[in-house]
């Protein structure tokens, strides 16, 4: 799938470890990759998904794209590397989760006050 990043194609993609060596040489469950222009979020496996503690696990794959997301749209608004430093607010992990943690109940928010 193929989404617009403020006029930017981005490739949107689950992949599983097994498929994206990537996800597993860096121990994540996702990542951005700016310079092709690709979000990847982990999918899990039937056996993963068998595993305790493993029930949300289509509610946490969606949340994990949407941080890819915001790391794309932080980039291609120049905030990524325009916050003072590599490691400045707009490149933040935290801040990035908090976005894509909150987003939804934003756009609710906002749908709700019919402001959007």
């Amino acid at each position: 799938m193929r989404v617009s990043v403020l006029g930017v194609q981005y490739a949107v993609e689950y992949r599983t470890r097994a498929q994206d060596p990537e996800l597993e040489a860096a121990d994540c469950d996702g990542y951005c990759d700016t310079s092709i222009k690709l979000c990847v979020a982990r999918k899990y496996t039937a056996a993963e998904r068998k595993e305790p503690g493993k029930k949300c696990l289509d509610d946490y794959m969606r949340k994990c794209m949407r941080h890819e997301l915001v790391h794309a749209f932080l980039y291609e608004s120049g905030l990524s590397i325009n916050s003072l430093s590599p490691s400045g607010w707009a490149s933040n992990e935290e801040m990035t989760d908090w976005m894509a943690i909150q987003g939804p109940k934003l756009y609710d928010a906002w749908k709700q006050a019919k402001c959007l």
